[in-house]
């Protein structure tokens, strides 16, 4: 650990950019359990504005990298440099300022406790803020270290119990452990760091037994099966709303829908906006129904819903579910939008020079109105099926609320055309199996550029189209159901968070009692 507090405010960046690296498309895993030494390190060397400084300055690092994609989205809005890198660095510290609250209520807690105590609370706190700020937006969970160890299907299996917060808490742990090694090494002894280190590696490899014997427990004939089908179309999203290519974006739909095929679908599952106009509440669309009474299946259609009318909801981002004689049987609206993305936040306040330049979609469309916590499930041949949109697919809470109401089968569609093809479409594919081994449902995800896929309820990938690939999937999905009651962490929520934030409030009250 360099000496000084540059030195020290460096290196903290430094090993959260490479922690960043852990995630999707690079997932170089190892990063995820070392990155985070060098802050801790930082954090607890001096006082508290320092620590608040060497956690913005690592979380801002770690956002930085993870989220540049940002900066390239705007550029292909065509919007200027400047407001393109302001976007980027805006939203990289705001999300920083997670890292910083860290950073002070952990050298709070942990600079006088006992050594081999202090990873403990290092990753309690983290577990905390994390599990906390889970609740509000503008969050993509890039944070949410269990993300990081994407590649290792046995160590996710953990999910299905202890959310995403469970693993997260172990990775945190062994970097923090690893702080204090530092700590004994410049010591030159082996001491206080020896119980938290060891402690990490048998909880991961416990963790990651159990994993292992969940996969190998899994089923290897899946039992009678119906076809879905997965259209990915490859519309240029910039060329979306531009009426001059609608004919020819419906005609790339009716191409995928024409191809020959085997067997008849069950399911057919079209991407997020995929029609380049709104179509009213209730009111099918007229491409969809077609095609419904043509396969005689049910169509999931990503539509754009115009307001009723009626002083009722505005316009929505929604999944219409058309039955196979064509008439609309379900209706869905995007419960968390994407800030600056679907609606603007304190509109009012700024500048309508602003609005016009550079949010003229939002413009066109107006504020996108969110749909209620919980909407009624669609009947699929496969089950109840409950939909998330896009960013939907970040929050854990969504798919666990749907599934303790009763789905079994969990439709992601999305549109990531806007991201083309940077880190950005990578790190949003990659949270759908979280989402899968969370709820123990099969996922569908159906993307405009991709990534499409079926993910099983253990995280396989069992079928995909890559990214920029414009195709037709078919896939033979299982019509049984592998966990008819879910996970025990949807059956008993974010338990580990709650117990995490007992826990924080139990040792602050101890810590008060003693120095009182």
């Amino acid at each position: 650990m360099p000496r000084g507090r540059l030195g020290q405010l460096s290196a903290a960046a430094f090993g959260a950019a490479l922690a960043a690296l852990a995630l999707p498309p690079q997932s170089l895993w190892p990063l995820g359990w070392f990155g985070l030494a060098p802050l801790f390190l930082a954090a607890s060397a001096g006082r508290r504005r320092d620590a608040a400084l060497a956690g913005f300055t690592a979380g801002f690092a770690y956002h930085a990298v993870v989220l540049h994609w940002i900066y390239q989205t705007c550029l292909f809005a065509r919007m200027p440099v400047l407001v393109a890198a302001l976007a980027w660095f805006a939203l990289s510290g705001f999300l920083a300022l997670n890292w910083a609250l860290t950073a002070i209520l952990g050298r709070r807690l942990s600079v006088r406790a006992p050594r081999a105590l202090r990873p403990w609370l290092w990753a309690l706190v983290w577990t905390v803020v994390a599990a906390a700020s889970e609740r509000w937006t503008p969050r993509l969970a890039a944070d949410l270290f269990a993300y990081t160890q994407g590649p290792n299907l046995a160590l996710l299996q953990s999910l299905s119990w202890g959310g995403p917060h469970l693993l997260g808490f172990v990775v945190v742990l062994f970097s923090a452990s690893l702080a204090e090694a530092w700590l004994d090494a410049q010591a030159g002894e082996w001491g206080p760091s020896v119980r938290p280190l060891c402690a990490s590696v048998l909880l991961a490899a416990g963790l990651w037994a159990h994993g292992r014997s969940v996969l190998l427990g899994r089923p290897l004939i899946p039992g009678p099966t119906a076809r879905v089908e997965i259209l990915q179309p490859k519309v240029d999203q910039y060329h979306k709303w531009d009426r001059a290519f609608i004919d020819a974006i419906l005609a790339n739909l009716d191409g995928l829908l024409a191809a020959p095929r085997p067997k008849k679908p069950a399911l057919v599952v079209w991407p997020e906006t995929c029609l380049p106009r709104r179509i009213a509440r209730g009111q099918a669309a007229a491409e969809g129904a077609r095609w419904a009474k043509a396969l005689g299946a049910p169509q999931l259609v990503g539509i754009i819903a115009g307001p009723d009318g009626k002083g009722g909801p505005g316009p929505a981002n929604g999944a219409q579910f058309i039955a196979s004689d064509g008439r609309v049987a379900g209706f869905y609206a995007k419960r968390e939008l994407v800030p600056f993305g679907e609606f603007v936040p304190w509109r009012g306040l700024i500048p309508r020079f602003v609005v016009e330049h550079w949010l003229a979609v939002l413009d066109e469309f107006g504020d996108m109105s969110a749909g209620a916590k919980d909407q009624p499930l669609f009947d699929t041949p496969f089950g109840p099926a409950a939909v998330t949109i896009c960013y939907e697919a970040m929050f854990p809470r969504w798919s666990r609320r749907d599934a303790a109401r009763g789905a079994r089968l969990l439709v992601n569609i999305t549109n990531d055309g806007w991201y083309k093809g940077t880190w950005g479409p990578y790190q949003h594919f990659a949270v759908n199996a979280a989402r899968a081994i969370e709820s123990r449902m099969t996922v569908i995800r159906s993307g405009n550029t991709g990534i499409s896929a079926v993910i099983d309820p253990y995280g396989r990938v069992i079928a995909r189209l890559d990214l920029d690939a414009r195709g037709r999937l078919d896939v033979d999905v299982p019509l049984t159901d592998a966990f008819p009651e879910r996970s025990f962490y949807v059956r008993h929520g974010d338990w580990f968070g709650t117990l995490c934030m007992s826990l924080l409030a139990l040792a602050f009250l101890l810590k008060a009692l003693l120095r009182g």
